[in-house]
């Protein structure tokens, strides 16, 4: 699976229980949502195209990344055994999604727009911790600019 657009073999793998999940790996999700299930979006009966199954970290205001994701690799790998076999038994993956939110000015540089971002970087050892884990890392970036 690569990422949108879905093949209906994608999808099929997405439609997962998210109880099983919360039984296999034995932690609490913060979220969870079902295949099918109604969207969140007002207005429209659009059923939602995959299931969900999240832990989360409470928003902090701290532009360092690795401050946000050991904390929450901390949480989590007491339930490494867990989260191997739900993804191995259900043919899942596990990952981290980072999503920074920064706001910025409209300072220019030589006319154009300049905004500076969060810079993203980890120790070797947090590094090793997500190996150990086999997840990916993604991170999500937004610069919110004034008008």
């Amino acid at each position: 699976m690569t990422g949108p657009p879905f093949t209906s073999g994608d999808l099929a793998l997405m439609s997962f229980d998210p109880d099983e999940v919360t039984r296999l790996v034995g932690l609490q999700p913060t979220t969870t949502w079902r295949s099918g299930g109604p969207h969140p979006v007002s207005g429209t009966s659009r059923p939602r195209r995959f299931s969900s199954w999240k832990y989360e970290q409470p928003e902090a205001h701290n532009y360092i990344t690795e401050d946000i994701v050991v904390p929450l690799l901390d949480a989590i790998e007491p339930y490494t055994d867990g989260i191997h076999t739900a993804c191995r038994t259900m043919g899942m993956r596990a990952g981290i999604m980072v999503v920074v939110t920064m706001h910025g000015d409209r300072d220019t540089v030589d006319g154009e727009p300049h905004v500076s971002t969060a810079a993203i970087t980890y120790t070797s050892e947090t590094l090793r911790r997500l190996v150990e884990l086999d997840l990916s890392l993604a991170h999500d970036q937004y610069v919110l600019l004034p008008d």
